[in-house]
């Protein structure tokens, strides 16, 4: 039995009541609005802009503080390398107590009969020599022994070991301090990314919230008109089954925000608990075309050049981008690194190589010597000076392939160094033309989603106009939903893309090689 359709007036006033229903649907999602905070706390949410999160990311940095904590190791190495071509001056003081002692043991002898010198200690001259016997015998008898001394020492040929270890300590600082600029990149980079994926989360989470607010206010508008008789049965399941079918993806993306701002907190060094208000936005205004409206076309044929050309726009937007960034292979920070790779190689094959040759140091010792009868000297005239110059020289005739040994390990490194820094040059070459190619791509992405959301959004109003009047069917008004839905999410995608694609190549000399790659398919796509 077909249900009679009630008058257009019946028809009219089922939508007005439906408008007047307490649910309230946004008809238009604006990308450039701010997100809306997380409120993970009862405090007040921190108001926080991309540049203040880049100042708290970089500064309280995990890899930065380990890569600034490798700049401080090397320059202590640099002061060592250094320090093996300078004098060097140390001193001693020695007290000692003998408790037996053969010398004052021989002595006591003598002095007790058992020599043949008459009560004098065996060898004693009787012409005189005497007092200089007793005073040696009581150096070498005394009970007490203090000893101060200083010892200078100064390399005067070391084969070019020195010099090779200050050039290789040298290059190494250098290296560290390229890697403390890599890491602030990088911190710089993950903290942009995680800054707009949390934005985009946030427009992801709306844009579901939306979807379920207009399900809902379908299903109550098919639901009035279904008790006047205007809708069957079979539309008021499928707009209760729509309604409800959008329930669990906006749950996903409430999980996905969370996610998203754990994320961002994480590497602001924040509490957990500490809720976000980010106030920049995640996209910009699309440059105006640059060519007039396309004629009505009066023909089915399609040029496959015409159809396929590129926006002109992306290319003049990329080339300006290009010509503020630094895409030089030679300045990359890997590039780099592996250069000074090859130096800290070469001067350790130096600092081998000098184990051939002799070592030549100039020494000098000055010690003073007291022999107190009591446990302390009584005065400075108690000490003996002794004093000594001396030119050393060490020459390794046979260390049992030892010195062969070090060089040939010497000579792999550098080998292993130059491949090195071959593989990065190839490495940031790719790297480079990926950051590029990925720039072209968010730049049309974003400019193509812009129109498509507009052209959805204009659908959807006029769908819902139609399904208002009782022209179209409920069908159509749900497919017109889900893809204003589709293009809205890709537009906060594209604009998120965008700005990581941008900041990425702005920063790409100082990034580590694949850095970003993969930011611009994260979770959210």
């Amino acid at each position: 039995m077909t249900v009679p359709r009630p008058p257009r007036v019946f028809r009219r006033a089922a939508a007005l009541l439906a408008l007047a229903a307490p649910v309230v649907v946004p008809i238009t999602l604006p990308i450039t609005l701010p997100a809306q905070p997380v409120r993970t706390g009862t405090a007040r949410p921190l108001e926080l802009s991309l540049g203040e999160a880049l100042a708290r990311g970089v500064g309280g940095s995990e890899a930065v503080a380990l890569a600034r904590a490798g700049v401080q190791r090397a320059e202590g190495q640099q002061r060592q390398a250094r320090a093996a071509q300078l004098p060097q001056l140390s001193s001693s003081l020695a007290w000692q107590k003998q408790l037996q002692n053969q010398f004052a043991e021989a002595a006591r002898r003598a002095t007790s009969g058992n020599g043949t010198g008459g009560g004098r200690p065996a060898g004693a001259d009787s012409s005189g020599g005497g007092d200089a016997t007793s005073a040696f015998t009581r150096i070498f008898a005394s009970q007490y022994n203090l000893n101060v001394g200083l010892v200078a020492s100064q390399p005067l040929f070391t084969g070019g070991r020195a010099r090779a270890g200050v050039a290789a300590a040298r290059a190494g600082r250098t290296v560290a301090e390229v890697a403390v600029t890599a890491a602030e990149a990088q911190a710089r980079l993950d903290v942009t990314a995680a800054y707009y994926d949390a934005l985009l989360a946030d427009r992801l989470v709306t844009i579901a919230e939306s979807t379920v607010v207009q399900a809902e206010r379908t299903l109550r508008q098919v639901q009035l008109t279904r008790s006047v008789g205007s809708a069957s049965e079979f539309e008021l399941l499928r707009a209760r089954v729509t309604r409800d079918n959008q329930r669990p993806p906006l749950l996903q993306a409430r999980t996905a925000r969370e996610l998203a701002y754990v994320r961002l907190r994480q590497l602001l060094n924040l509490p957990a608990a500490q809720a976000l208000a980010l106030t920049d936005s995640i996209a910009e205004e699309p440059p105006a075309a640059a060519a007039p409206a396309a004629a009505v076309p009066t023909t089915v044929a399609v040029a496959a050049a015409e159809a396929l050309a590129p926006d002109p726009r992306v290319a003049a937007m990329v080339a300006a981008r290009l010509g503020e960034a630094d895409t030089v292979l030679a300045r990359r920070a890997p590039v780099r690194q592996a250069q000074l790779g090859v130096e800290v190689a070469q001067a350790q094959l130096r600092a081998a190589r000098g184990l051939r040759y002799p070592q030549l140091a100039a020494t000098s010792t000055y010690q003073r010597f007291a022999y107190p009868a009591q446990i302390l000297p009584r005065s400075l005239g108690d000490f003996l000076p002794n004093w000594t110059v001396g030119v050393g020289v060490s020459w390794p005739v046979f260390s049992g392939g030892r010195v062969r040994g070090e060089i040939q390990a010497a000579e792999a490194g550098v080998v292993e160094a130059r491949q090195r820094l071959q593989q990065a040059e190839e490495g940031a070459d790719l790297d480079t033309r990926q950051a590029v190619l990925q720039l072209v791509e968010a730049e049309a992405a974003w400019l193509a989603s812009v129109g498509t959301a507009e052209q959805a959004q204009r659908a959807y109003a006029i769908a819902d106009v139609r399904f208002t009047e009782g022209i179209s069917t409920q069908l159509e008004l749900s497919e017109i939903r889900v893809q204003w839905q589709q293009a809205l999410a890709n537009r906060a995608r594209a604009a998120r893309d965008l700005q990581v694609a941008r900041t990425r190549l702005a920063l790409l000399p100082a990034l580590p090689l694949g850095a970003g790659s993969t930011l611009l398919t994260g979770s959210f796509r």
